[in-house]
């Protein structure tokens, strides 16, 4: 049964290699009981997201682990490029992560509302809050609840931006120093040069953690959808 399951799945994979469960089929193959560095480091990935899932998704949490693996996937190795030369990918553009963010927000409300149907208003107006309240909480949760859609992109974009903002400030300023001629703009230039080195390691890990962050909110986010929390 289990090889018979197995070459099912494959033979689905293979057909379907563009949705997220195929994709994941394919990337199984050739996988080896020792594992290879590359093997690990995936293995690792994969428990990783499949973690972050069942702690914020419950039951739901293997239901949407493609999408939270894809979705960390692609941030994360956006955000890490971003720190090549010449290299300018959509999460570096607060106006592309904004419209990402938008729309998994709205797919989110559009998924609630097919779910719950009018239960879905108790977004903007807690259980056990008194009536009389209603006037000023139902607009205050409104804005909170849409504001997500915009949070969640401004948070991804603003701080790489302004990682790179730093680096250009630094490499900018160290090469004005180095372009003065003088022995304290030698010096100054060089210790801006090794300055860059740290401060890029920094960015790779801040990149690293945003993909975490647009992910773990998403997921958040999902588990609300479903339990109208």
């Amino acid at each position: 049964k289990c090889t018979r399951s197995s070459g099912i799945n494959a033979e689905y994979g293979e057909r379907d290699e563009t949705t997220a469960s195929g994709a994941l089929v394919e990337a199984a193959k050739g996988m080896r009981v020792i594992p290879t560095r590359g093997q690990a480091a995936k293995e690792q990935l994969y428990a990783f997201i499949q973690d972050l899932c069942k702690q914020n998704l419950g039951e739901n949490g293997a239901r949407y682990f493609p999408f939270a693996l894809g979705l960390f996937s692609t941030i994360g190795f956006c955000n890490v490029t971003n720190l090549l030369p010449y290299v300018e990918m959509p999460t570096q553009i607060i106006g592309c992560t904004v419209a990402m963010s938008t729309t998994l927000i709205a797919g989110l409300t559009i998924k609630c509302i097919a779910k719950h149907k009018l239960d879905f208003a108790s977004f903007f107006f807690p259980s056990g809050a008194p009536v009389g309240l209603a006037p000023l909480l139902v607009p205050v949760e409104t804005i909170s609840f849409f504001s997500r859609a915009i949070s969640l992109g401004v948070r991804l974009g603003a701080n790489l931006t302004a990682g790179h903002m730093i680096l250009h400030i630094i490499s900018d300023f160290g090469a004005q120093m180095l372009a003065s001629g003088s022995v304290a703009g030698g010096i100054g230039g060089v210790l801006c040069t090794a300055a860059l080195f740290p401060i890029c390691i920094l960015e790779m890990a801040v990149a690293v953690v945003q993909a975490y962050v647009f992910c773990m909110l998403t997921t958040m986010y999902l588990n609300d959808a479903h339990h109208l929390h």
